[in-house]
């Protein structure tokens, strides 16, 4: 059905892409769960996100540079990735869960470094695979809802261990992309996008791993009310690629996802939650893919930089989750909210920078810049 409608992309390659958007859609609703049932505190869970991040990071960034996108490493990302979901649907023991996440990061890294790089050989096809994540999130958002109320983080794991199975079933296809090695542009404008990309990436995290807890303690929804605020949060996000964002307005949309952040935990209301959902989904999805194409644009192949902006999201999503979890302490949302928007206002600056500049008339600014 995707395929259908989004030619440009093998089905096999969108996927792959959903199979990621899946199985992170799934935290917030994962951490609250693990924690009453295995009786760890709600800021220790947080560290279920960091161990599967971590390798997420390692695989997407050493895959980009080492290895050029084939069939064999799509399946393999498949393949971690189900037996990463089916293991934790087996077990009760935190340590091994956490054991469980190392080996999914690993799948889930492969998976969306084949997907970004390959979107990044035709322009549509950035705005395609990045539509997949919030599509997806639209959808499993309130059947994950659902299903930690039916049978808890266990069966949300097998789930997704089937899902990562039927992804096989998908043709895949993919072009002749180079095999990058250190063979980059020496652009030092990129390289503050990078570290924005980590920073923002970081503070959104921060708060974000924690919006389920937020929507049920700070604005006294049900769990199933805040499922339905995360797809929403995911539909503006999906609506959101489906324009063409400026890179001059990169930076702007970013400091709105800052303020989503920084008012998701101080003012508790309903109406506040969904309000920061949609604000949030719709801005963050109209940055990212502008500063995915600010970065190609000073690249000498335009998915040079795919692997490395990945890392760095990735190692912002390690850190993230330790961050909120300092901050939040024995529930402290007010003050999550406060360092993970404060963080990430942060990095917005710096791609709002970065575009300001580059701008200019040419020949205003250096080439290398």
């Amino acid at each position: 059905l995707i395929q259908s409608v989004r030619p440009h992309a093998s089905a096999g390659l969108l996927g792959g892409a959903a199979v990621v958007a899946a199985v992170f859609a799934a935290s917030p609703f994962l951490l609250p769960d693990v924690s009453t049932r295995l009786g760890v505190p709600l800021a220790v869970t947080g560290l279920l996100s960091t161990f599967q991040v971590a390798t997420f990071a390692v695989a997407a960034f050493l895959a980009g540079r080492l290895f050029r996108p084939s069939r064999m490493f799509h399946f393999l990302g498949l393949a971690l990735v189900a037996m990463a979901c089916f293991a934790a649907a087996l077990t009760t023991d935190f340590a091994v869960l956490l054991a469980t996440r190392l080996l999914s990061g690993l799948g889930l890294g492969l998976l969306t470094w084949i997907a970004w790089a390959e979107a990044m050989r035709f322009r549509t096809g950035l705005f395609e695979v990045a539509a997949v994540a919030p599509f997806t999130a639209v959808i499993a958002s309130p059947v994950w809802g659902w299903l930690i109320g039916l049978g808890g983080y266990r069966l949300i794991f097998a789930v997704l261990g089937v899902v990562a199975l039927a992804a096989y079933l998908l043709p895949v296809d993919f072009g002749d992309l180079p095999r990058i090695g250190r063979s980059v542009s020496g652009s030092k404008s990129n390289r503050l996008l990078l570290v924005a990309l980590l920073v923002t990436s970081m503070g959104g995290s921060a708060v974000f791993i924690f919006s389920a807890a937020a929507g049920v303690e700070v604005h006294g929804l049900t769990p199933l009310a805040v499922s339905w605020g995360l797809s929403i949060n995911a539909l503006t996000g999906f609506l959101a690629t489906r324009l063409r964002a400026t890179t001059r307005r990169a930076g702007i949309w970013m400091g709105f996802t800052a303020l989503s952040a920084l008012v998701l935990g101080t003012v508790g209301s309903p109406w506040v939650f969904f309000t920061v959902m949609v604000v949030w989904g719709f801005a963050f999805w109209m940055a990212i893919p502008a500063v995915f194409i600010l970065l190609a644009d000073k690249s000498l192949t335009p998915s040079e930089r795919v692997g490395d902006a990945q890392a760095m999201m990735a190692l912002g999503r390690v850190a993230g989750p330790i961050l909120g979890g300092i901050a939040l302490g024995a529930g402290q949302f007010e003050r999550l909210s406060l360092v993970g928007g404060v963080v990430m206002i942060m990095a917005a600056a710096g791609v709002a920078t970065v575009a300001r500049y580059r701008s200019r008339p040419s020949g205003a600014a250096s080439s290398v810049l």
